[in-house]
């Protein structure tokens, strides 16, 4: 049996080491921010950042869970406009297919607001996922333990090179930091020895760990509680995208055209 207990004190050694100077997180009000949010107020104070449309469920839940842990939240309200802008933002920070660079939008909108708010460093939940067996692909019909292991030791090997390389893009281009308190070391390490089928939920209930581990630490039971869903979708920046992803595509060719051309009258000229 996984030891909880431990697990739960490595977390929180973990958030000690980080929790250091003026922070923002990532927050949606889900169980992965809401764990690190609910650690991070042994330390200090720090701020609680949402990005969303209006009326998108990660604002909704964010403001509950926020309002119950007693933290300053702010909520940054995504116009379709706004969404398209920042898209086209972030993409000039790290170029990718839709599915990569829709995820650096709600990162992108926090991580300016928590600029503005004096914030140096912003914290998310990056490697809950992959640790604790939480997406879809992770439930396929068929597919057998060994098969499981390697995709997740697969992923989990990937992240520097991935999500959290967007992320330390993104709060560079404020002059943040990025911080993934779930990839502390000591931590990782503990939780990938628990076998697979003491962190394999079902696809109605994933990351029982996980969850154990929060219950433990005092995170609110509704965030507890609360069903995934992933950044893009909670906050309603993928639907927006989707939908005007065709036009945004135009644009972004356009725009990488003349500046080809640019580059090839100045070689001309030198």
């Amino acid at each position: 049996m996984a030891d909880v207990k431990r697990l739960a004190e490595l977390f929180v050694e973990g958030m000690r080491n980080t929790c250091q100077g003026e922070l923002a997180i990532l927050f949606s009000g889900g169980l992965d921010s809401s764990t690190i949010a609910t650690v991070a107020k042994r330390f200090g104070t720090p701020l609680l950042v949402t990005a969303g449309m209006p009326g998108s469920t990660d604002l909704e839940a964010a403001k509950a869970i926020a309002a119950e842990l007693g933290l300053p939240h702010k909520e940054v309200v995504l116009s379709e406009d706004e969404i398209v802008s920042v898209y086209k933002k972030c993409y000039k920070i790290r170029k990718g297919n839709l599915l990569e660079v829709e995820l650096m939008v709600p990162v992108f909108s926090c991580a300016r607001e928590a600029a503005r708010a004096g914030k140096w460093k912003l914290l998310s939940g990056t490697g809950a996922e992959e640790l604790f067996i939480g997406y879809d692909r992770y439930y396929r019909p068929g597919m057998k333990e060994g098969q499981l292991r390697r995709l997740l030791e697969k992923e989990i090997k990937e992240l520097p090179k991935g999500d959290c390389r967007s992320q330390e893009l993104v709060a560079k281009n404020f002059g943040m930091h990025a911080a993934w308190p779930f990839l502390y070391p000591p931590f990782m390490q503990e939780v990938m020895k628990v076998p697979i089928k003491e962190r394999l939920g079902t696809r109605e209930n994933k990351k029982p760990l996980l969850r154990q581990i929060a219950a433990e630490l005092g995170v609110p039971q509704a965030a507890i509680e609360k069903k995934k869903k992933a950044m893009q979708y909670g906050s309603g920046v993928h639907k927006i995208l989707l939908k005007r992803i065709k036009q945004i595509e135009e644009e972004l060719a356009i725009r990488e055209e003349l500046r080809a051309r640019k580059r090839e009258m100045m070689k001309r000229r030198s």
